[in-house]
């Protein structure tokens, strides 16, 4: 390092810069051309004790083993999304049958929301009147109009998912059978792995490797709590609000919950309004103040929680996260909190220094 301390400084913004683009070109190119990979790497993996398991006790050769636990896991996995599509198909024909009586109670609830709004146009001044009533038939025509557009939308949805399928089986099978080349030949590329890597970074890359695994058991373990708290919440909300049943909605619920883009109120703050224009104004009122409370519960745990599992400062892993949302979307709001935490392994680890000084306190 030179000795001139703002050579230093600037120095050491060029290597953050560098990082910083090549942690874009990562998850902007990379990332999703080898996902079939790193997916396929993770797999074999978590089959690694089986496959070691069946050669120690049934004296399997290793390939033998590794097309076992491949096999099984292509039928698991076949058998999980056919079950998922074959529901999905009979909850989309159950609601075709309920559909009709759906739209039959439209006109009744149309009536009490134009004589709400009537009554609320009538209590406005007389100035604003005029404006409300103007912009309150632009909505009509606009939701006259709304039964066109959705059925294109759902056209469009189904078009997408129907020409999507081919890709998506070949991600598929290219995953499975990665997974079974991995498994199969492990210590054969491990060690041409280990003998392309230099020496002087085998320390620094097993620490990377066990830190990895820390980042995503930590994750693991904060989404799974924050699953659980919401769940509790929004269960207790709804026995008190009467909602029968309430466990299977509030597991919904929760689970739309731990989707960073949807959230609770994709859910409680239509129900709510439904719920208050058809007559149900204490379970509108309820499911507002639930949904209030999930949300402020979640926004003040989640940085906390994230932040200790993955060991960062609250701030730092609220940071990561909203840069990361609004730099990358879904995916970069998921992927900085780890790519935080292994910059700052790696800069405890002394990669960026020069040396190493161990962790900050």
């Amino acid at each position: 390092m030179p000795e001139n301390k703002h050579l230093r400084f600037l120095l050491k913004l060029l290597y953050a810069a560098l990082a910083l683009a090549a942690l874009w070109l990562a998850l902007r190119f990379l990332i999703p051309w080898l996902l079939p990979f790193l997916l396929a790497a993770g797999l074999a993996a978590l089959l690694e004790p089986v496959i070691r398991l069946l050669g120690k006790k049934f004296r399997l050769a290793r390939r033998w083993a590794a097309a076992l636990c491949t096999l099984l896991l292509s039928a698991l996995l076949c058998g999980g999304i056919g079950l998922l599509a074959w529901r999905a198909w009979y909850e989309a024909g159950v609601l075709m049958e309920k559909l009709p009586a759906l739209l039959a109670g439209l006109p009744e609830l149309g009536r009490k929301v134009e004589a709400w709004l009537y009554r609320f146009t009538v209590a406005l001044p007389v100035p604003l009147q005029d404006r409300f009533q103007a912009a309150m038939e632009s909505l009509t025509a606009q939701g006259s109009a709304l039964s066109g557009r959705l059925t294109g939308w759902l056209s469009e949805a189904v078009g997408g998912a129907v020409s999507a399928l081919p890709g998506a089986f070949l991600f598929l099978f290219t995953t499975l059978l990665a997974t079974y080349f991995i498994s199969a030949g492990r210590p054969e590329l491990a060690q041409r792995l280990a003998r392309m890597i230099p020496a002087r970074w085998t320390s620094r890359l097993q620490e990377g490797r066990s830190r990895l695994k820390q980042v995503l058991a930590g994750w693991l373990k904060a989404q799974g709590l924050l699953i659980l708290i919401t769940f509790g919440e929004l269960a207790v909300g709804f026995l008190v609000l009467r909602v029968d049943p309430a466990l299977l909605p509030a597991g919904l619920v929760a689970l739309v919950d731990a989707l960073p883009v949807f959230g609770t109120g994709t859910v409680l703050i239509p129900w709510a309004v439904l719920a208050f224009f058809g007559g149900s104004r204490e379970l509108a009122l309820g499911l507002l103040i639930l949904y209030g409370a999930v949300t402020v519960v979640r926004n003040v745990l989640e940085p906390r929680l994230v932040g200790e599992r993955l060991g960062l400062h609250p701030l730092l892993a609220l940071a990561a996260m909203y840069v990361g949302f609004q730099a990358f979307g879904v995916a970069g709001m998921v992927l900085a909190p780890f790519a935080a935490v292994l910059a700052k392994g790696l800069w405890d680890g002394g990669l960026f220094r020069g040396r190493g000084r161990g962790p900050a306190a």
